[in-house]
C-alpha cells in the first residue's frame, strides 16, 4: 500500500466531542466567585463586629478617663490658691499639702513634680492598661499624653484633653 493512502478507519474512529449542558453544571471560575462573595461577606460582617466592640471599648475608656477631669481641676484650683497665698509665691512640694484627701482611684493615680510643676496621671492595671501618663505643667498650663505603647488598646485620645 502505498505512504500516502490515509487509513479510513482511524480517521472515521474519532467522534466528535457532545456539547456540555451548562445549565446544570457549574464551572470552577463560578464556584470561585461564589466563594469570593461569601468570603467578602463574612469579612464585613465581622469585621463591622469588631469595630462594634472597638468603639464601645473606647467609650468605656474615655468616661473612665473624663470622670478624673474634676480632679485634675480641684488640685489645679489648690496648687494656683496654695501659690497665691505662699509668701514666696511657689507651688507645694508635695500634694499632701494641699490636703486634698484621697484623689488617687482605681484607674488612675496622682503624683506631682515640685521640680518641674507637672501634676501627672498614671494609668493602673483597672483602667485596661497600666503606664499611660497625662501630664499637666503647671507653668505652660497644657495637658499631654504620654503613652508608652500607643498601638495597644485602650489608650487616652488627645481630643479628650480639656482645652483652656
Amino acid at each position: 500500500m502505498p505512504d500516502n493512502v490515509k487509513n479510513e478507519s482511524a480517521v472515521n474512529t474519532k467522534k466528535a466531542p457532545k456539547m456540555a449542558d451548562f445549565s446544570t453544571r457549574v464551572s470552577l471560575v463560578e464556584l470561585i466567585m461564589i466563594l469570593m462573595l461569601v468570603g467578602l461577606v463574612f469579612v464585613f460582617y465581622f469585621g463591622m463586629k469588631q469595630l462594634q466592640i472597638d468603639k464601645a471599648n473606647e467609650a468605656i475608656a474615655q468616661e473612665k478617663f473624663e470622670n478624673i477631669i474634676p480632679t485634675f481641676q480641684k488640685i489645679i484650683e489648690a496648687m494656683e490658691a496654695y501659690r497665691k497665698a505662699d509668701e514666696f509665691g511657689d507651688y507645694p512640694a508635695f500634694l499632701e499639702e494641699l490636703n486634698l484627701g484621697d484623689i488617687n482611684t482605681n484607674d488612675f493615680k496622682f503624683e506631682y513634680s515640685a521640680d518641674t510643676y507637672t501634676i501627672t496621671a498614671i494609668t493602673q492595671p483597672a483602667f485596661g492598661k497600666a503606664g499611660i501618663k497625662v501630664i499637666y505643667n503647671l507653668s505652660d498650663k497644657s495637658f499631654t499624653v504620654e503613652d508608652p505603647t500607643p498601638d495597644k488598646k485602650p489608650t487616652i485620645k488627645d481630643e479628650w484633653l480639656p482645652q483652656e
